[in-house]
Parts: C-alpha cells; sequence; structure tokens
C-alpha cells in the first residue's frame, strides 16, 4: 500500500482529502498525518464522509502549521532536524514493504531524503496543485466531476439567504484582500440585493477609519478561532469570497459556490476547479460578479 505522508499546512490537507474521495482506488492508498491536522480533520468528518479514508495522526512535533523544512521562516531552525527526526524513527518502525512513501511536494525532497535515510517520492511539482492531485489518484475526466459538482451546488443552495461571507485574511499577509477593496466589495454586493458578512481568524484588525460608517470596515463582521465555527460560517453562507486560503478549499470541499480574489499577478496554482471552470476568480483590481 502507498503512504502519503502529510506534512503541509490545512489548506494542502483539505486539497488531498477532496482529491483522494474522487479516487476510484482509495483503498491503494493510507495518510500518515502530521498530529496538527486532526482538529480539521474532525471536524470536516461531522459534516462530510470521509469513512473511505485510511488515515492515522502521528505527532510528529510540528507547531508552525507545516514541516519548518518546508518554510523559508523556520528552515534553519532545530525543530527542523526534530520533525526529521521524528519522521526518520517513525519509518523506521514502520517500513513500508508493499508500496512507496510519498511526501506532498518536491521542493526540498532531496534534503528531506538526505536527513530522514529514506527514499520519499513526491506528489506536487510545477503544475497547478488541483490538476496534479486529479492524475496522481487517477481521476480520469475531472471536466465531468466538476459539471456534476455545479449541478448539485445549485441543488443545494436553493435557500436563498442572499448572504455572501467574504474571508479577507490569509497567513500570508500579501494575500490579504485591502481593506479598500472590502469597502467595494459591499457596496457592489449590496447594489445586487445581498449582504456582505467579513469573517476574521481571531480578531478583527484595527482599520484605519478612512470610510463613511456605513462601510465594511465598521459593519457586519464576524471572527472565528477553531474549524467548528469556521466550517459552520461556510454552511451558512449562500456565497464564500475569499483570498486563496483555507476557507476557500473548504467552500470547495462543502460544495459551496465560491469566488477566489488575487492580488495583482500572484500565481493562481492553487484555484479550485470550481472557480476555473466557471470563471469564478478575479485580482484585486479586475473581478466580476455578473453572476450574481
Amino acid at each position: 500500500m502507498h503512504r502519503l505522508f502529510l506534512l503541509r499546512a490545512y489548506g494542502d490537507f483539505v486539497i488531498l482529502l477532496q482529491a483522494l474521495l474522487e479516487n476510484p482506488q482509495k483503498n491503494k492508498y493510507s495518510l500518515i498525518a502530521s498530529k496538527h491536522l486532526e482538529p480539521l480533520y474532525q471536524e470536516l468528518a461531522l459534516v462530510i464522509n470521509v469513512s473511505s479514508i485510511q488515515i492515522q495522526f502521528i505527532n510528529f512535533g510540528i507547531t508552525n502549521t507545516q514541516l519548518s523544512l518546508f518554510t523559508n521562516k523556520h528552515l534553519l531552525s532545530i525543530n527542523t532536524l526534530k520533525e526529521l527526526k521524528q519522521i526518520k524513527n517513525f519509518v523506521k518502525q514502520n517500513p513500508n514493504t508493499d508500496g512507496t512513501d510519498y511526501i506532498e511536494q518536491d521542493k526540498r525532497i532531496g534534503l528531506f531524503n538526505a536527513i530522514t535515510g529514506f527514499y520519499f517520492n513526491s506528489i506536487i511539482s510545477t503544475e497547478p496543485v488541483y490538476i496534479t492531485y486529479a492524475k496522481f489518484f487517477d481521476i480520469q475526466d475531472i471536466s465531468k466531476e466538476l459539471q456534476k459538482e455545479e449541478g448539485q451546488v445549485a441543488e443545494n443552495n436553493k435557500l436563498n439567504s442572499k448572504k455572501v461571507l467574504l474571508f479577507p485574511d490569509t497567513r500570508q499577509a500579501k494575500k490579504n484582500i485591502p481593506s479598500s477593496l472590502i469597502y467595494k466589495l459591499e457596496n457592489e454586493i449590496a447594489a445586487k440585493g445581498y449582504t456582505l458578512e467579513i469573517a476574521y481568524f481571531k480578531q478583527v484588525p484595527d482599520i484605519a477609519t478612512t470610510f463613511n460608517d456605513k462601510s465594511a470596515s465598521n459593519n457586519n463582521k464576524v471572527v472565528y478561532a477553531n474549524f467548528k465555527t469556521l466550517i459552520q460560517l461556510i454552511m451558512d453562507a449562500e456565497l464564500i469570497l475569499g483570498a486563496d486560503s483555507l476557507p476557500i478549499h473548504l467552500a470547495y470541499i462543502l460544495k459551496k459556490p465560491h469566488y477566489i480574489l488575487y492580488p495583482n499577478g500572484y500565481p493562481q496554482l492553487f484555484m479550485t476547479p470550481y472557480a476555473q471552470i466557471n470563471n469564478r476568480f478575479g485580482t484585486f483590481d479586475h473581478y466580476n460578479f455578473s453572476f450574481l
């Protein structure tokens, strides 16, 4: 059996789960996931059927949302060697004698293999991530799957709540949706008869008061601090807007309509298939909500 070691951030974890759920031969793979991903998996298991997935969570000591070796900020920290040592010990004690071990990315895989002393293959290289996983898991006709999902999305969202939920912040500040754009979005969405709610992680940032009292910078804000609340917020909304981050990938796996906003010129390697096939993406300067 092939083993997939999941050592990256929450969004990457959700993308892989989505692809594996579409895979017709799930029993060929088992997932060895870092312990930090378990709380998200537990909440997802309450709302989607993951019974076909073989997964175990191992404490590799990862505390910075992903393996330190995969980051630039923590690469040279002592944690890098500690985490890799624990992975090495796990593989040594649990050898894979009838399959291949994989990690999610090819970046620094040579160093990963050298330090652990074991040979791992990679899944992700330079292609868009969802396409790479579709190929890896032998999802033959991704366009057919997308058309089917689009129909399911329409069927699942007949409540007509007129509620749009915006997630403006991410782990990487350069991808955060600026407050000036939030104000524009609120006005444009209100003109179409929808209400905009803005969800921030843990706390609402201090935003200079540059708009009038009716601006999005002063109204309709909610805060989430755990995966349970985050998932519920997404499920209660009719449309999810957001930067390229975990909430967008959760929207996709939960079959919620969504629209992705990228910084101008930013790579779009993590675009969901739903956004791609339905043209539901734009940049901070150029976007189109005519579908509303």
